[in-house]
């Protein structure tokens, strides 16, 4: 949960390159290479399969360079307005560049290598479905929204307010060394839906011989038995929360900390879902944490100015520790 407080201006030309020229720069260069085929291309080329793995959609050249570029004009623009939205925030701003640049590059990747495969046909009936190239598209998305992200610089938003004169405190002595811990899951539903959307997937991957499925719902089931429960601990160092297996592991410094507090959540309405999520609109905009269920959390302001929370029964004793523990300054066991 720590992050480098880097520049103290915010870099708006970096955010309009990354959240929004990267995106069109995607989209134009892939028009780009299809137009270049013209020549070696049927008319028209597949752009679906059914389940039998037949193309059964066709469309012209000219039609998928224009839907390609409506797409990353769109992307763009969204790219944006969210960014300019994000305001302040480096991380949601950040967040913003990764998902317009990453996706408009996983659209026309997947858009690219599929057209190429069909080079040299005479009818595109007979064009292979995109197995392979939904792959590599994948990569090529994930690779490009790191870099838009990383182009990003992170910036000081000024430092945070001790803690207020009512925010929850717990007395603590001279000496005394104290630790809070909790465990949180996921609730059950969340559970049952979770479960019930991986065993759809391996299914689906079963009866149409779309293996890429079986290799997608065994990831999906890894990322949730790693994140379905976590625990939550407060001592001298600061807090830590880790998952069931001891990964994920985010840990934010006492001295990372000005202060605590506690708020109530509803995961679809601030979150948008559950897990490890990042607040885009609303009074928790930028603010970024575990969401396993609803209910209070721990915030924890730090000092560059950024919010973490995580969803935790008995959330206020751990901010009363937290801020008590800002306030007495270090403490070291014996």
């Amino acid at each position: 949960m720590t992050d480098d407080p880097g520049t103290d201006r915010r870099p708006t030309g970096r955010i309009l390159l990354s959240s929004t020229a990267a995106p069109l720069a995607v989209a134009a260069a892939g028009a780009l290479v299809l137009r270049s085929w013209h020549a070696q291309l049927p008319d028209p080329i597949a752009t679906h399969w059914n389940l039998d793995g037949t193309a059964d959609g066709f469309a012209g050249l000219p039609a998928t360079i224009a839907l390609l570029l409506g797409f990353g004009v769109l992307f763009a623009a969204l790219g944006f307005g969210l960014a300019r939205a994000a305001d302040t925030d480096p991380a949601l701003t950040r967040a913003v560049a990764a998902t317009v640049t990453g996706t408009v590059a996983f659209v026309t990747a997947l858009i690219v290598l599929v057209t190429g495969s069909q080079r040299g046909l005479a009818d595109a009936a007979a064009a292979s479905p995109p197995g392979a190239s939904l792959l590599a598209a994948l990569g090529i998305g994930v690779a490009l929204g790191v870099v838009a992200a990383a182009a990003v610089p992170r910036w000081s938003r000024g430092p945070a307010a001790p803690p207020a004169a009512d925010a929850p405190r717990i007395p603590l002595g001279a000496d005394e060394l104290v630790a809070w811990t909790r465990s949180v899951a996921t609730g059950n539903v969340t559970t049952i839906v979770l479960v019930a959307a991986i065993g759809i997937v391996a299914a689906l991957s079963v009866l149409t011989r779309l293996w890429i499925l079986l290799g997608l719902a065994v990831l999906l089931a890894v990322l949730v038995a790693l994140t379905c429960s976590i625990r939550v601990t407060v001592d001298v160092r600061g807090v830590t929360v880790a998952g069931l297996f001891g990964w994920p592991h985010l840990h934010t410094p006492l001295g990372a900390i000005a202060s605590a507090s506690v708020t109530d959540v509803a995961p679809l309405k601030h979150f948008g879902g559950y897990g490890y999520r990042m607040a885009v609109l609303g009074p928790l905009r930028g603010a970024r944490g575990f969401v396993l269920r609803g209910g209070p959390a721990l915030v924890l302001h730090r000092r560059d100015g950024a919010r973490t929370l995580v969803v935790v029964d008995d959330a206020a004793t751990a901010a009363g520790l937290v801020n008590a523990l800002v306030e007495t300054g270090p403490r070291h066991p014996q």
